[in-house]
């Protein structure tokens, strides 16, 4: 995996991870959360972060295409994509896939978490979630 170093903004979006358990009774504090974009060889690490008491990242300010795109007709590139990895010990890993950011927008990414059978010896296990924009 690559790790950012530079990157070019024209737009910005800002995205916060929600992380719950118990058909979100519960919020996890101390999840890692991990945001990539890309995918295989090109993946790039974006950021890293803890899920806090209320179970909610801070918020992460991560590039979007600009607005304006949106307006003009036949755009496809309207919104960014990350991917959203979420861990906790116990729990199945959850990867929401694709994950769109608008400029000028907050995204809130909520990720219900699954745990893991008690006598499960195997090691972890990951769910894989593909997002898609509501427009």
């Amino acid at each position: 995996m690559k790790t950012i170093q530079t990157a070019q903004i024209l737009g910005t979006g800002y995205l916060t991870v929600r992380v719950t358990a118990a058909d979100n009774a519960l919020p996890i504090e101390g999840a890692t959360v991990t945001i990539t974009s890309g995918r295989g060889d090109n993946t790039v690490l974006i950021n890293t972060q803890t899920t806090g008491r209320s179970g909610e990242t801070e918020r992460i300010e991560l590039s979007a295409p600009p607005k304006e795109l949106s307006q003009t007709p036949g755009n496809e590139n309207t919104y960014a994509k990350y991917n959203v990895r979420v861990d906790f010990p116990g729990y199945y890993t959850v990867e929401n896939i694709d994950v769109p950011v608008f400029d000028g927008q907050i995204s809130i990414q909520p990720t219900q978490m699954i745990p893991l059978p008690l006598n499960d010896k195997s090691g972890k296990k990951t769910t894989i979630l593909e997002s898609e924009p509501e427009l």
